[in-house]
C-alpha cells in the first residue's frame, strides 16, 4: 500500500466509522445515548444542502452539455482545442469509461457478489423504514404521517359510504380530479373486506416500499442483465428519496406509479431486443395501469419510451418499434381524453397547464429550484450526497448501450418540463427520476478507476455511500 493509499483509506475508514455510529444511534433512537453525533451529522447535511441545487442542474442537463460540447468541437477548432485542454487530465478516465462494462465492474467488488442477499436487505430495510413513523414507542397514538394521508382516508371513507357503482364512479372523479382511480379502487377493495381506512394507509407504505425495491432490481436485472448491478441499485432504493419524501407527502400513488414505470421499462427493453406478443401485452397493461395511477409519471415515461423507440428505429430501420410504442401512447392519450369527457375532469395536458409558474421574472427558475430543494418537503430533496453521486452517471452513460440510453432518456425527458414548472411540481419531477440506478451506475463506472490507485479497498466506498444514504433516509423519517 502506498502512502497516498494509506492516508485516503484511513480517512474513508474514519468517516465510515463515524457514520456507522450515527446509524446505530438513529436505529436505536431514543434508547442509545447520543453525545451529539446525530446532530453533527444533521447539521453537516443542512450546511452542504445548497450544493444540491448545482448537483441537480448538472444531473438534469448533463445530456445537453454533452451535445453542445460535441457539436461545438465538431464545428469549431477553438472549441475542439478547449475541450481537449479541459479533458486532458482525465484522458485515461474518459477512455476507460467509454469501454467499461457495468457488468464487469459489478463483478470486481466482493461486496456485490451476493445479489440475492442485497435484495433481501433492501426489501427488509424498505419495510423497516416505512414502519419507523408508526413504531408504538415513537407514535403511541398511531397518528398518520404524510400530508396526503388524511385525504386518502377521506376518499376511501367516501367510497365505502356509497353503493359499488357510485364508489367506482367516485374514484374517477375525486382523488385529485380523478387522476388516480386505480389505487383508490384497490384501497376500496381492501377496505370492503373490513379493514379500516386509517389502518390501510398506515400499512400501505410498508407494502409499496419493498415492491418498489423489487421493481428497481427487476429493471436492472432483466433490462441490463447484471444481477450484481441490480442488487446494488436495489440497495440504494430505500435510502434515496422514494421512502422519506413519499412518507412526508403521502405520495402513495406516485410510489405505485414508479413500480409500474420500472416494470414497463423492463419490458420495453426486452421487447426491443426480442419482440413478442406477450411482452407487448405486458407493456400495454402496465402503461394503462400507470396512467390510471399517476398521469404525470405516465407522461414522462411514455415520452421517454417514444424517444427511445425512435432511436432504435433509426438504428435498426425496423418499424415494429415505432408501431409498438404508438400502439401504447395513442390509446393512453385516447383513454385520458375519454375519461375526462365522461367524468368531466381535466385531461393530463390541461392539468399540466395549471402547474406553470405565473411569474415572468427571468430569475424565477432559480428561485423555484432553491425553494423546491431547500424548503419543500422539509429539505429532504436537498441531499448533496445522493444528487452528487447520481450526476456522475449522467456524464458517463453511453447512448450506444440500450439500457444506458433508456436511463439517459428518462432523465433527459424529465429535464424539459422541469424548466417550466413551479417549485412544488419541480420536486415531483425529481422524485420520478431513477436515482437508485444512477447512483449504482456512477459507482460502478468510476470507483474501479479511482479506487484502485487511491484506496486500498475501493469496496468500502460503496459501503460508506450506502451508510451515508441510510443515515439520510432514517434521520429524515425520524423528523416526520
Amino acid at each position: 500500500m502506498t502512502q497516498r493509499q494509506a492516508i485516503l483509506t484511513g480517512l474513508v475508514l474514519v468517516i465510515l466509522s463515524f457514520q456507522v455510529l450515527v446509524l446505530a444511534i438513529l436505529v436505536f433512537f431514543p434508547y442509545l445515548p447520543d453525545p451529539g453525533l446525530s446532530n453533527l451529522n444533521n447539521d453537516t447535511y443542512f450546511l452542504l444542502s445548497p450544493l444540491a441545487t448545482i448537483f441537480l442542474l448538472e444531473l438534469l442537463y448533463a445530456w445537453l452539455l454533452r451535445i453542445v460540447a460535441r457539436e461545438a468541437s465538431r464545428h469549431s477548432s477553438t472549441a475542439r482545442s478547449l475541450a481537449h485542454f479541459l479533458s486532458e487530465p482525465f484522458t485515461k478516465i474518459i477512455s476507460s469509461v467509454r469501454t467499461r462494462s457495468l457488468s464487469d465492474s459489478a463483478r470486481i467488488f466482493k461486496i456485490l457478489s451476493h445479489p440475492r442477499l442485497m435484495l433481501t436487505i433492501s426489501v427488509a430495510a424498505s419495510v423497516l423504514l416505512a414502519f419507523v413513523p408508526y413504531r408504538p414507542d415513537l407514535n403511541p397514538n398511531g397518528i398518520l404521517v404524510g400530508v396526503d394521508s388524511p385525504t386518502y382516508v377521506t376518499w376511501i371513507s367516501q367510497m365505502l359510504a356509497r353503493p359499488v357503482p357510485q364508489a367506482l364512479q367516485y374514484s374517477f372523479v375525486e382523488g385529485l380530479d380523478g387522476s388516480r382511480p386505480l389505487l383508490l379502487i384497490i384501497l376500496y377493495t381492501v377496505a370492503s373486506l373490513g379493514v379500516s381506512p386509517s389502518q390501510i394507509i398506515e400499512y400501505l407504505p410498508m407494502i409499496l416500499a419493498p415492491i418498489l425495491a423489487l421493481s428497481t432490481y427487476a429493471f436492472v436485472r432483466y433490462g441490463h442483465g447484471s444481477a450484481n448491478f441490480a442488487g446494488l441499485a436495489a440497495l440504494f432504493t430505500p435510502f434515496t428519496f422514494y421512502i422519506p419524501v413519499g412518507l412526508w407527502g403521502g405520495y402513495y400513488a406516485n410510489m405505485l406509479a414508479l413500480v409500474f414505470a420500472y416494470l414497463f421499462l423492463t419490458l420495453l427493453l426486452q421487447f426491443s431486443k426480442s419482440p413478442s406478443a406477450t411482452k407487448y401485452c405486458g407493456m400495454f397493461a402496465l402503461s394503462i395501469a400507470l396512467l390510471l395511477t399517476h398521469p404525470w409519471t405516465w407522461v414522462i415515461l411514455a415520452a421517454a419510451g417514444l424517444v427511445f423507440a425512435l432511436s432504435i428505429w433509426r438504428e435498426t430501420h425496423l418499424t415494429i418499434h415505432l408501431k409498438s410504442i404508438a400502439g401504447i401512447v395513442i390509446p393512453g392519450v385516447a383513454l385520458d381524453v375519454l375519461k375526462s369527457t365522461i367524468f368531466a375532469t381535466r385531461t393530463v395536458a390541461a392539468d399540466l397547464a395549471t402547474k406553470l409558474p405565473t411569474s415572468a421574472d427571468p430569475f424565477a427558475f432559480w428561485v423555484n429550484l432553491v425553494d423546491g430543494l431547500l424548503n419543500t418537503h422539509s429539505g429532504l430533496l436537498a441531499s448533496w450526497i445522493i444528487l452528487g453521486v447520481g450526476l456522475f452517471a449522467c456524464f458517463a452513460l453511453r447512448f450506444k448501450d440500450w439500457f444506458e440510453r433508456l436511463v439517459l432518456l428518462w432523465v433527459g425527458v424529465a429535464s424539459i418540463p422541469f424548466l417550466l414548472l413551479d417549485s412544488y411540481n419541480q420536486t415531483r419531477i425529481v422524485y420520478d427520476l431513477p436515482i437508485p440506478v444512477l447512483m449504482a451506475t456512477a459507482l460502478l463506472f468510476f470507483l474501479p478507476l479511482i479506487g484502485n490507485r487511491n484506496i486500498r479497498w475501493p469496496g468500502i466506498v460503496i459501503l460508506l455511500t450506502l451508510v451515508l444514504c441510510a443515515n439520510y433516509a432514517l434521520q429524515g423519517i425520524l423528523l416526520l
